[in-house]
């Protein structure tokens, strides 16, 4: 199969699916606004000024992007993240067309304005096929018009000869260990955790929070967490590879995700996985994983008195934690499974390669109206 991904490439996520299907013998070809390497990976750049931003980007990368897709015949188009890669794939017309919505794109983009609400809309009616990574995302899109035979949920899922309970220690260690993998950005609201640690550090004296990952509110945060006299319990990583997450998730007791919108919560299910007990913002995309009380805690998105007393209760109670860790590791290998996800990804190919018309170049047709 000759697969065309339309990408940012230097997203994880992205070199996932590419590596993905390059080991499994499929010519992929990575399309994308960055200029970024994936090893094993052809990569074209589309040579648009990194400094322009916004909708008008993906429009100004046309012209190349259809030049590239007449050089390349893909077997299969697919795009990820409605909002601009995906427009740029549905004004390209190419087909059979993938796209893969991330989140924000279909749950944040579309209320944002009325013509960015258009924008997505006009771009997933014309895909042939739209992924979605949990329920409520899948009810988000088919509100947006996309037909329900074109619409499949499918969680990215973790790789679990990864992420497993395999590593954990034999024993409790002496200082508790809070861990938290999200991106420092706005979105993710790390900064309630930093809120919270007073409180939690009132309870457990000797506690340390390990942050891994990166982004624009680090600065902030690392000042925040000084003027709570917290900075000496605060470890600030910054972004790691998988396996480097998955031993530092190995020694946490608890995981905490404060984020005010997801997709799936990739990093909740890798935390689920190698058994750290899970504290999460009460969200949708949460929900879907998590029974509060039994395998993990929903709190608030915005009081951190809650998430503290939260992560008290979790800390306190190890045969919870235990029980938790047991019963995630079942429903991660059930549901969240990154091998599962791509067999399923990979006859959904094949399903559409086999049923295009002759002559890939056509207009999707078969939307409904809201």
């Amino acid at each position: 199969m000759r697969i065309c991904y339309l990408a940012n490439a230097a997203s994880i996520h992205t070199h996932r699916w590419a590596t993905h299907f390059s080991r499994q013998g499929h010519d992929v070809t990575v399309v994308s606004l960055t200029d970024a390497s994936i090893p094993g990976v052809n990569v074209r750049w589309m040579g648009v000024d990194p400094n322009m931003r916004g909708r008008i980007a993906y429009l100004l990368c046309l012209p190349r992007l259809r030049r590239s897709l007449r050089e390349l015949k893909p077997d299969i188009v697919h795009a990820h993240y409605a909002g601009g890669y995906g427009l740029a794939a549905a004004l390209a017309g190419f087909h059979p067309l993938v796209f893969t919505a991330w989140g924000s794109d279909v749950l944040i983009l579309p209320q944002s304005s009325r013509l960015l609400r258009g924008l997505v809309k006009f771009a997933l009616r014309r895909a042939d096929l739209v992924t979605s990574m949990a329920r409520h995302m899948t009810l988000a899109i088919g509100g947006l018009g996309v037909l329900r035979e074109r619409l499949i949920t499918l969680p990215f899922g973790v790789e679990t000869s990864v992420f497993h309970p395999a590593g954990r220690p034999p024993a409790d260690h002496a200082a508790p260990l809070i861990v938290s993998t999200r991106h420092l950005e706005p979105l993710y609201n790390v900064g309630l955790l930093i809120e919270a640690l007073p409180g939690i550090a009132a309870r457990f004296p000797a506690v340390k929070l390990v942050l891994l990952g990166d982004g624009s509110e680090r600065e902030r945060l690392q000042k925040r967490a000084c003027a709570l006299n917290m900075a000496r319990r605060v470890v600030f990583l910054g972004r790691k590879r998988p396996e480097e997450v998955a031993r530092r998730l190995w020694l946490a007791d608890v995981f905490v995700s404060t984020s005010l919108s997801d997709g799936n919560n990739i990093s909740l299910n890798e935390a689920m996985a190698c058994g750290a007990f899970p504290v999460v913002t009460d969200i949708p995309a949460n929900r879907e994983w998590i029974r509060h009380g039994e395998n993990g805690f929903l709190t608030d998105l915005h009081d951190p008195h809650m998430l503290a007393n939260l992560v008290i209760q979790a800390l306190e109670r190890n045969s919870l934690r235990k029980a938790a860790a047991e019963s995630n590791w079942k429903i991660v290998r059930q549901r969240g499974s990154w091998a599962s996800a791509m067999e399923t990804m990979e006859a959904q190919y094949r399903k559409l390669i086999h049923n295009r018309e002759p002559g890939a170049i056509r207009l999707a047709t078969g939307v409904s109206e809201p």
